[in-house]
């Protein structure tokens, strides 16, 4: 502790500066098709960086008391080269060019290693060190926040957007700024609204900037980064830990280590195979890079519940493949349950192989405590409550587009049109899965194609969102029930909040009562304001705003027509909906002092 109570000594910063001098070094030669600055000063910049960052670690290694610890940096550092020595030797040999590839291929992954140890370590120095006493609510806002303005100064690089796109008549450079600040955004806070087609106006590697943004944004920033420090052999701290206790809605901080690790392996796992099974989906891509690309794409795509993809017309083309029933949609679920449920739901299963174990060889350890393991009370209301909110909503869509009376007015409603049997069940149990979480579609929805007692279901659906500790937004599965369970409590006269035999803490009902009200009031001041500065009807900028408050993505295709006004609204919306309208309230007043006086109570008329 006293280690790090130290300032930063000289090589540490002068190597800092130097990172960051070849970063923006290798953004110019990268990010522009025709670099604006001689190649020959940024290779001397990037050669600078690499010795300033070789003297730095040669002296951390000889002033260091316990070099036990620097060699895993080290050996990160050898592996880094010898992987891009690997690579040149086969793609073209030893050459001069060869070399002064390697440097460049060298510093960017080097950098790139860089960028995360920083990370870690500005989070450790912020959270040990900081002055003003930072909160974890607005330690997690900030981060955030910055993660969003890194990606949009890297999406507005020549490089990452197709040459097409400044031949646009409504093209301007302001504009384009903001659609990429809309665009990183909507990543970041995994939404899925766009201005820009990402299949189209983006190239490739802006489509792996976007891709990064995703994953990054899903799975959350600072449990990203915390579970970096974990993997290179650094603990958790008391205060980190209570950023992580605050993102993760866990209580039980000695546990938060393994959830960081369960969370990075399981999300891994679950992309990875529904990467595989969607591979045979694409049929665009030709070649098996982009077919693999598409796959990695909306696999993480739909886990992280983000809703981007890289066709114009979403899935609509791939409406009857099985793997957006069998892949996709589980894929968004997973992502939805929250990482508490997960882990439990793994425990719990754990514990069941381990007493089948027991009983097929005979041991007495079935009925040992150890052997058993009790689901807890979140799990069991999450599963219950997203069961409901996928089997109810799919009946009432089938029943508002066949026997609705918009349906019954226009003959037969476009979304129904042409289906027959499992089809109108399959499209309406996926709209019942997507509009809480995710932002994909397999039918339009545009105002002509769905009716309006349908795009209600679905902004009722949006406003609920995901789970808690979850990849989606929302009021959360868990806040609902809480709060109908306090309804039905009140109802019957009771003092207290119960479900399955416990009583719920008064302090979480009242938690979730602000929650909704929170995100009601939201909602309907962002839906105000976009009804006065944009021409549109009130039901399209109603589902923009829950669509943009609850990170799901959906939209009646007013997202492209919007205003730079609106758009910054839209933005707004989903930095608040993804952090959460507690965390932000929390942000912006945790300096306030408790309050340890009461006044008499005194009764008033509420019916």
């Amino acid at each position: 502790m006293e280690a790090a109570r130290r300032p930063i000594g000289g090589f540490r910063a002068l190597a800092a500066f130097c990172a960051g001098a070849a970063l923006a070094s290798l953004g110019f030669q990268h990010g522009f098709r025709e670099s604006p600055v001689p190649v020959a000063w940024l290779m001397g910049v990037q050669a600078l960086a690499i010795g300033a960052y070789i003297v730095s670690q040669v002296r951390a290694f000889v002033v260091a008391g316990h070099r036990r610890a620097i060699w895993p940096g080290l050996g990160m550092d050898l592996g880094v080269l010898l992987a891009a020595v690997i690579y040149l030797c086969l793609s073209g040999g030893a050459s001069v060019s060869s070399a002064l590839g390697l440097s460049v291929l060298y510093v960017g992954t080097l950098q790139g290693v860089l960028i995360g140890r920083l990370s870690v370590e500005a989070l450790r120095i912020n959270l040990a060190l900081s002055p003003t006493k930072l909160h974890p609510t607005r330690t997690l806002a900030l981060t955030f926040l910055g993660l969003i303005v890194v990606g949009t100064l890297v999406l507005a690089l020549p490089v990452a957007t197709a040459p097409e796109l400044p031949r646009k008549i409504d093209y301007s450079l302001p504009m384009h700024v903001l659609n990429c600040a809309f665009t990183a955004t909507s990543a970041v806070c995994v939404t899925g609204l766009t201005v820009y087609d990402t299949g189209v106006d983006f190239t490739l590697f802006g489509q792996g900037v976007i891709l990064v943004l995703i994953q990054t944004g899903g799975l959350g920033i600072m449990i990203f980064g915390s579970a970096m420090g974990l993997l290179i052999g650094q603990r958790l701290s008391v205060k980190q830990s209570l950023v992580l206790q605050d993102a993760l809605s866990h209580r039980t901080m000695w546990q938060l280590g393994s959830m960081v690790v369960f969370i990075v392996v399981f999300t891994l796992m679950a992309e990875a195979i529904g990467a595989a099974l969607m591979y045979p989906m694409w049929r665009g891509p030709e070649s098996a890079g982009p077919r693999w690309f598409h796959s990695v794409f909306h696999s993480v795509s739909a886990f992280c519940n983000a809703g981007f993809v890289l066709q114009s017309d979403n899935l609509i083309a791939y409406r009857r493949d099985w793997q957006v029933y069998g892949c996709i949609m589980p894929l968004i679920v997973l992502g939805g349950l929250g990482f508490p449920a997960l882990f439990d739901l793994t425990e719990t299963a754990r514990s069941a192989i381990r007493r089948l174990r027991s009983r097929t060889q005979g041991v007495a350890l079935s009925a040992s405590p150890m052997m058993r393991h009790r689901m807890s009370l979140h799990a069991r209301l999450v599963l219950i409550t997203t069961t409901i909110l996928i089997v109810a909503p799919t009946v009432v869509f089938v029943v508002l587009e066949r026997y609705g009376s918009t349906a019954a007015f226009h003959g037969k409603a476009p979304m129904m049109a042409g289906e027959k049997g499992y089809g109108i069940w399959l499209d309406a149990l996926f709209y019942s899965v997507t509009c809480r979480t995710a932002g994909f579609n397999t039918v339009s929805m545009d105002a002509s194609s769905l009716s309006p007692a349908s795009h209600l279901l679905g902004a009722i659906l949006m406003f609920i969102g995901g789970s808690p500790a979850s990849t989606a937004g929302g009021i959360k599965t868990v806040s609902l029930t809480v709060l109908l369970l306090e309804i039905w409590a009140t109802m019957r006269g009771r003092e207290e909040v119960e479900a399955f035999g416990r009583t719920i803490p008064a302090e979480v009902a009242r938690r979730a009562g602000v929650i909704v009200a929170l995100m009601i009031t939201m909602v309907c001041a962002v839906t105000l304001l976009l009804c006065f500065v944009e021409r549109a009807p009130l039901l399209d900028s109603l589902f923009e705003t829950v669509s943009a408050a609850g990170t799901v993505g959906l939209s009646m295709g007013l997202t492209p027509e919007l205003t730079p006004f609106g758009r910054v609204l839209i933005m707004l919306a989903m930095f608040t909906g993804r952090l959460g309208p507690v965390t932000m309230l929390a942000a912006l007043t945790s300096r306030s002092k408790p309050v340890r006086y009461a006044y008499p109570t005194e009764p008033v008329s509420i019916g």
